[in-house]
């Protein structure tokens, strides 16, 4: 199954190197191309020089031989692959091995998961809570209509990408499923070589082109607000603004709130609440 290669080999750490460099051209760090490259992106010995260590070393880090890069290491790496602020933080806890996560899902205490079901409740706007792997962990009344029609919604990766009717429902289909796999492999961090994470991962390959070719990007993605546009099966069009709010201590636990970004969503709501 191609889609599980990305847990093997010492992997995320070697695969998301691996990506990254062919990300980079040469005229990025005005390097000479020439006319005999063979790669689309750096080559090894190039990034090994930029990062200021030997090819032999970063060899071993892309083929998983080498798993704990020291702090040094990592930040020549950052500037060597160009990366953004994410980015670099992601690189960061792939190296950190002590961080890894490889359990189950990542879970909140009782007493704070009652205190936030009953902050949810008092929301007067749709509201979903998401741990890192995008599991809906708990929802209120208007967060769960919202989606209605949606099957499963266990997960909302899986929601985005095996719901039958997702496409139609999410009006910019293509560009959520994009975010939604880069939020998914930024908001796991180290966890992705997690079991039941892989289990996820491999089950939406299997059944979407989209996901695991975009999986294979690394590409990394993390929201505190966006815009959404939702048809929905009995109130029609919906504009939202999607706010992303931190939990502090809660695993990487996330409330979702999707606010009306007009009066015609705004009065939609209301007739999807009055209609329950």
């Amino acid at each position: 199954m191609k889609g599980s290669r990305g847990h093997s080999r010492g992997e995320p750490l070697a695969a998301f190197l691996r990506a990254r460099r062919n990300r980079v051209r040469p005229e990025h760090h005005q390097l000479a191309t020439g006319a005999q490259r063979q790669v689309p992106g750096l080559r090894r010995d190039e990034v090994a020089f930029l990062a200021g260590i030997s090819t032999d070393y970063y060899v071993r880090l892309e083929q998983g031989r080498e798993r704990r890069p020291s702090r040094a290491v990592v930040e020549g790496l950052c500037k060597a692959l160009l990366l953004d602020t994410i980015a670099a933080r992601y690189l960061r806890e792939l190296s950190d091995t002590g961080s890894a996560v490889r359990g189950e899902a990542p879970c909140m205490d009782t007493d704070r998961l009652d205190a936030v079901h009953q902050l949810l409740g008092s929301m007067t706007v749709p509201a979903l809570l998401v741990n890192r792997w995008l599991d809906i962990v708990d929802s209120n009344t208007l967060g769960g209509l919202l989606h209605e029609g949606l099957e499963p919604r266990d997960n909302y990766a899986r929601l985005v990408f095996l719901a039958p009717g997702a496409q139609a429902f999410f009006t910019e289909w293509p560009e959520l499923a994009r975010c939604m796999v880069a939020a998914l492999r930024a908001q796991a961090g180290p966890g992705a070589g997690a079991a039941r994470l892989a289990q996820l991962v491999e089950e939406l390959a299997a059944h979407s082109d989209v996901f695991r070719t975009a999986w294979a990007e690394h590409h990394l993605y993390e929201k505190a607000i966006d815009y959404k546009l939702f048809r929905h099966p009995r109130v029609g069009s919906l504009a939202l603004d999607q706010h992303v709010l931190e939990l502090p201590g809660s695993e990487g636990h996330r409330i979702w709130a999707f606010h009306p970004a007009d009066d015609a969503t705004s009065n939609a709501l209301l007739c999807l609440a009055s209609r329950r």
